[in-house]
């Protein structure tokens, strides 16, 4: 049975009048995590209104921002900006703010399904007075604007929520509310499952297991071994959740390359078109392992025992004060601005070229990150420094150019490749490649309740398509259970993900110094060091495919409408 929708609220102002309105009477809350409330036939975007999807938006504007120094990626002539702008799919309008400040003599329209945006009320009245925004679903119903209303139309990552066979549609659309010579701009991301291979995911769960034998006090034994059916081994550690990641699209008509698509569209409904070439990220260098914690002294469970017991001697007294805890981080920004100031000023930032930040690895090549050389020490960031002063680097380029993609009328292939700022992408950190990761793999997670409602259907009525994933098919399983097994395996590729992105090596080239591990009791420290040998041991068989596959593939195209 489908989740009721919530009856908790959340107040926040009316965008237009000021008044305190529900915010949620446009989400259904499913297991904990926020969706649009429409039927997936009518909007068929699967992903979560949850904050650190929608984090994502403000974390890849920033990155824009960062290489293109522009909120558009439209060379304008002359410095003539528009003056009537739609930002269709607007998100939390995070795009329309900086351009705003921007383009100083524009007005903005954000249009998106449902109410995430910032409040009117909220913004700088210089801005507000500029700025609305409209909701409604352009798949079913036509867009609410006048014909040639706007000089410019902004499409950012709209692909996972439109069928291919509406693709067509949405385009003439948005000619139809495009003036003569307006311009429409889209960035797009392929849709992606990354993955990770069984060498790296293997240690992370490998934990020393207990004999199934049944000793018996006459000294015999028995084993308990269940048969296992006879299934083929998988590819990866998360074949079933990518098989159902894929299907959530495929069975929405969705295409998994939209990248590759659009071309057709975009050429039939406008005069000039520049189609970029697609680029591929790949994946970040491994990081070197942190070093193992210390041990705890003997006599830790005595000394815990007796502060213990002072402490309930002295309820009645003052607490003392308590230490500080680190201050939590994201990779996201909540303001816009801030990566623009960081970017202009120099500052340390996650997108710091390898002058000012230290490579994750000297070298980018698996023999280089040989699990043997020395793990880094974690106790300062003045170490991860040291080592980038002193170690050789040799930079792989951070992504892969398909030019074999790049298209154009009379403005030429030249053109489309200058809609892509490669030289600023190339002095980017090593590390910057962790946050194409973190875009991608949290676009998977966002994605979790459609993915179980499709995990749901086939326990019913495709059980076949679960056993070659090695899903236990067994009927009397009840939907709580099969809910618990389906978190595990979410959660398990999280951890795996944040393992592999390694936040700490980030940190580190942002000069904040790593906090030591907590102690580990003996039993603790000796299966730690366990898992420490298999890791060393298990990057052995990394391949280049393996450390050099993409994590994310975006493209963007450019088209004018026809002067009449």
């Amino acid at each position: 049975m489908p989740p009721r929708p919530s009856t908790a609220t959340t107040m926040a102002l009316d965008s237009t009048s000021g008044r305190r309105v529900p915010r949620n009477r446009d989400f259904l809350n499913k297991h904990g995590h926020r969706h649009h409330f429409y039927d997936s036939e009518k909007a068929p975007y699967p992903l979560s209104y949850d904050r650190q999807v929608l984090e994502l938006e403000n974390l890849d504007h920033s990155f824009v921002m960062h290489v293109k120094k522009s909120a558009s990626v439209v060379q304008f002539p002359e410095q003539i900006f528009p003056r009537r702008s739609l930002d269709l799919g607007c998100g939390g309008g995070t795009w329309i703010l900086d351009a705003a400040k921007e383009w100083t003599d524009c007005k903005f329209v954000g249009f998106d399904l449902v109410d995430i945006q910032v409040p009117i009320s909220l913004l700088e009245p210089e801005i507000a007075s500029r700025v609305s925004w409209v909701h409604g679903n352009f798949l079913t119903t036509k867009l609410p604007f006048d014909d040639d209303e706007f000089d410019h139309v902004h499409m950012h990552s709209l692909g996972r929520g439109i069928p291919e066979n509406k693709w067509g549609v949405l385009f003439e659309e948005v000619n139809r509310v495009l003036r003569p010579g307006g311009v429409v701009e889209v960035l797009e991301d392929d849709i992606l499952f990354p993955t990770l291979p069984t060498w790296f995911t293997a240690p992370l769960r490998a934990r020393n297991k207990r004999s199934d034998s049944v000793h018996y006090p006459n000294g015999s034994h028995h084993r308990t071994d269940k048969p296992q059916p006879d299934i083929p081994p998988l590819p990866h550690d998360h074949a079933l959740l990518e098989s159902l990641y894929y299907a959530v699209f495929e069975n929405r008509f969705i295409n998994l390359r939209p990248t590759a698509i659009l071309p057709i569209y975009f050429t039939s409904n406008f005069r000039q078109v520049i189609s970029a070439p697609i680029v591929h990220f790949r994946m970040p260098t491994l990081p070197p392992l942190q070093a193992l914690p210390q041990p705890l002294p003997p006599n830790a469970l005595l000394m815990e025992a007796s502060l213990s017991s002072d402490r309930s001697e002295t309820t009645s007294q003052p607490h003392a004060p308590l230490t500080p805890r680190p201050f939590a981080i994201s990779l996201s920004s909540t303001s816009s601005s801030a990566t623009s100031k960081s970017a202009s000023s120099g500052e340390s930032s996650l997108f710091g070229n390898m002058e000012s930040s230290a490579p994750s690895c000297p070298t980018t090549t698996p023999a280089d990150c040989s699990p043997y050389s020395q793990a880094l020490s974690c106790d300062t960031a003045n170490t991860w420094s040291s080592q980038s002063r002193t170690a050789h680097v040799v930079k792989k380029p951070l992504y892969i150019v398909d030019n074999s993609t790049a298209e154009g009328t009379s403005m030429g292939v030249a053109a489309s490749q200058s809609l892509i700022p490669l030289g600023e992408i190339d002095k980017l950190s090593e590390r910057s490649l962790a946050m194409q990761l973190y875009f991608s793999y949290q676009s998977v997670l966002a994605c979790q309740e459609a993915m179980y409602e499709e995990l749901l259907d086939r326990t019913r009525n495709r059980t076949g398509q679960l056993t070659e994933w090695g899903w236990d098919t067994d009927q009397e399983l009840s939907e709580l259970e099969s809910r618990t097994k389906f978190e595990i395996l979410v959660d398990r590729y999280k951890r795996d993900m944040q393992a592999r992105i390694s936040l700490w090596c980030s940190l580190a080239e942002l000069g904040w110094s790593v906090p030591p591990r907590e102690a580990m009791s003996k039993a603790e420290l000796v299966e730690e060091e366990r898992l420490y040998r298999a890791m060393l041991e298990a990057r052995q068989s990394a391949s280049e495919e393996d450390l050099y596959t993409p994590c994310r593939s975006v493209r963007i195209f450019v088209g004018y409408k026809d002067i009449l």
